[in-house]
């Protein structure tokens, strides 16, 4: 990796490398998205250059041949220019992001050289996409209402007055780009989100904190502190190719975000805060009166430390709810510990630990999916609701 002249070997921590290593991977997109669409412009070069290419297609009516080439042409055309406003959307993602680390961004800019990301963090691009329509599109509403919103009516369930719910304070560990813990301020509850991954810290501060309104009616445009109703548009299906029925639904863009925040941060008692890190160093010597883990668990390299970490760190009587399914992130790494057990044994030793199971079900769900594909995956997730102290711990 090139460094600024400036700044010598010794002063860039790891943290800015990991930082600069994000930014990389969000500024190469276009790039990415450019490889991705130059076999198909090779191959239109072959439809109209080679000798077996033509012979190939005499084989077929002409309407064909005129379908295949010049639909192509218009298709890689479009796929082009929605490429380059994803790039763009990235780019002032990545930007946006001094606004929340500052000066480790700006070192991070000074080293960064620009080269191809590992395929992991190309891939961890592309999810970050799909997770904005998941979480702040109308295209996610479904995977919203199956998930979260259970969540949400438990809590109004437990803490029935509105008014007094600022003074309970609740964590949502691996929160993703906040929506959760959003809707959950909006409900009147005091939140903290927790996330770990750079890619969504960047994109979640950028939704939070960029969506604004230009107010034009003063002589000289003001930025307003509210949030406009699907101010930006991106595309996350561009290469979708697998389980297609149109070319066109590859197309097809998606606007965010899709709900004003103006009454989540007007005239309210509660709060909302961010803390970037380690769920188990973030949650140390802390407390709250509920956690909420949606689809987290299964990011534990040991589950253990988790119901060990959530137990400390509820008084009595406090509340655990949890949904999602147990796809152990770590079970294929090479070199990471990973403990993956069923559910059962999980259910089991939250119980030992001096949980009272209060409910459980299962819920259906998708995970951002692309709903006009022709593969719709579902995870069949696993819900409860639980409380410190209903049992003695063992």
């Amino acid at each position: 990796m090139s460094q600024h002249p400036e700044e010598g070997e010794s002063s860039v921590n790891d943290e800015t490398r990991a930082i600069e290593e994000v930014i990389n991977a969000f500024m190469y997109y276009g790039k990415f998205g450019t490889e991705k669409i130059l076999k198909t412009i090779q191959q239109m070069k072959l439809f109209s250059s080679s000798i077996d290419m033509i012979s190939f297609f005499r084989n077929y009516p002409q309407d064909f041949q005129i379908l295949v080439v010049n639909k192509n042409k218009e298709f890689v055309e479009s796929m082009k220019q929605r490429i380059e406003h994803n790039h763009s959307i990235l780019k002032m993602i990545a930007n946006s992001a001094s606004g929340m680390i500052g000066e480790n961004h700006t070192k991070a800019f000074r080293i960064h050289q620009a080269r191809r990301p590992t395929g992991e963090f190309l891939s961890k691009v592309l999810s970050t996409i799909r997770q904005i329509c998941r979480e702040w599109s109308s295209e996610g509403l479904p995977e919203r209402e199956a998930t979260f919103k259970p969540i949400i009516e438990e809590l109004n369930s437990i803490f029935p007055t509105e008014t007094e719910r600022h003074n309970i304070r609740i964590l949502v560990p691996g929160c993703g780009l906040g929506r959760l813990a959003h809707d959950l301020i909006e409900q009147g509850y005091t939140v903290q989100g927790n996330e770990f991954s750079y890619f969504m810290l960047f994109t979640s501060f950028f939704i939070l904190n960029c969506c604004k309104e230009v107010d034009t009616f003063f002589e000289k445009p003001r930025v307003n502190f509210l949030f406009q109703v699907d101010q930006f548009t991106i595309y996350p299906y561009l290469f979708d190719k697998s389980n297609c029925w149109k070319s066109e639904d590859r197309l097809r863009g998606v606007t965010f975000p899709d709900k004003t925040l103006i009454s989540s941060v007007t005239n309210r008692p509660n709060s909302f805060s961010m803390c970037a890190g380690d769920f188990l160093e973030i949650v140390k010597d802390t407390q709250f009166d509920a956690i909420v883990t949606a689809w987290f668990i299964d990011t534990a390299n040991d589950i253990f430390k988790y119901i060990d970490a959530i137990y400390d760190a509820l008084p009595e009587n406090g509340i655990w709810i949890n949904v999602g399914p147990l796809t152990w992130h770590f079970e294929d790494i090479a070199g990471e510990m990973s403990i993956e057990l069923p559910y059962s044994d999980i259910m089991l030793r939250i119980r030992q630990k001096g949980f009272e199971i209060v409910s459980e079900k299962e819920i259906d769900s998708k995970y951002t999916v692309n709903r006009l594909s022709m593969l719709q995956n579902q995870f069949n997730c696993a819900y409860f609701y639980a409380r410190k102290g209903g049992q003695k711990p063992q």
